[in-house]
């Protein structure tokens, strides 16, 4: 992940770590002559949440938000398919305009945490892997602004703490395939597979329910509710079957052939 981090920062230079305790001053709004303009020229990666609120803010598929508005890149020493926004023929995101972000209040998580950079490592509980730093583009006056923020104080503020809850199980695949890689190479079905599983929402409940899943796997009556009502409950159970069956030792086992 650390090489994400680096392209989206933009920086030369090895970042310098926060902690959530961390201090720093921010504010954006209208009234700054830089106002969007971080919205452009930049590489914006897409968990499977944010694409969740988007095609839901959008009321379209997750197969056509796919399509319309992202392209695939490959994720370093992995090789496991990441999506990135496609930005507008004028290089900037294609939801800004000069009135500010359309769709803010399902904006994607690396915005939300816009200043602040993040990185991510191993860790068993939501938050402990993950670590901090700023980013000050030359551009940008917010730093300017007298507010003041602890890294923990604009996580709650922009509610990033309900993403990480959400993705907690796919940025685990991400670290636990990094930790292995170059020893486990995804093939181009695996990759199929992820990409499925991470972000096609849509085409993976019909995979669940509209095929033979549910006799070729255990999964219990109260996950099979859920999972049917709940489409981010779905989510979150695609990301821990996908674990089983890329690491071995799954939550949802194959039943027994008789």
């Amino acid at each position: 992940m650390d090489d994400i981090i680096m392209r989206l920062s933009k920086s030369p230079y090895a970042p310098v770590k926060m902690s959530l305790d961390s201090e720093f001053s921010f504010m954006c709004h209208r009234g700054l002559e830089c106002f969007t303009e971080c919205c452009g020229k930049i590489d914006i990666f897409l968990t499977p949440y944010d694409i969740v609120r988007l095609k839901r803010r959008l009321r379209t598929s997750s197969e056509e938000f796919i399509s319309r508005y992202t392209t695939v890149a490959e994720l370093k020493e992995t090789r496991l398919p990441l999506l990135m926004l496609r930005m507008a023929d004028n290089g900037r995101c294609p939801f800004v305009t000069e009135d500010g972000c359309t769709i803010y209040t399902d904006r994607p998580v690396v915005c939300r945490y816009y200043p602040i950079g993040f990185g991510l490592m191993k860790s068993n509980h939501i938050g402990e892997g993950d670590f901090f730093f700023p980013i000050k583009e030359s551009f940008c006056l917010g730093y300017r602004e007298e507010k003041r923020w602890t890294v923990r104080q604009w996580r709650l503020s922009q509610e990033i703490n309900i993403y990480d809850d959400v993705n907690k199980f796919w940025f685990d695949i991400i670290l636990s395939k990094k930790a292995m890689a170059p020893k486990l190479v995804p093939d181009e079905k695996s990759q199929r597979l992820f990409l499925l599983c991470s972000y096609d929402i849509d085409s993976f409940r019909r995979f669940v329910f509209e095929s033979r899943f549910l006799k070729a796997y255990v999964v219990d009556t109260d996950t099979i509710k859920k999972i049917k009502e709940d489409e981010v409950e779905l989510l979150k159970f695609g990301h821990r079957w996908l674990r089983g069956v890329l690491f071995g030792n799954p939550e949802y086992p194959k039943r027994e052939q008789g």
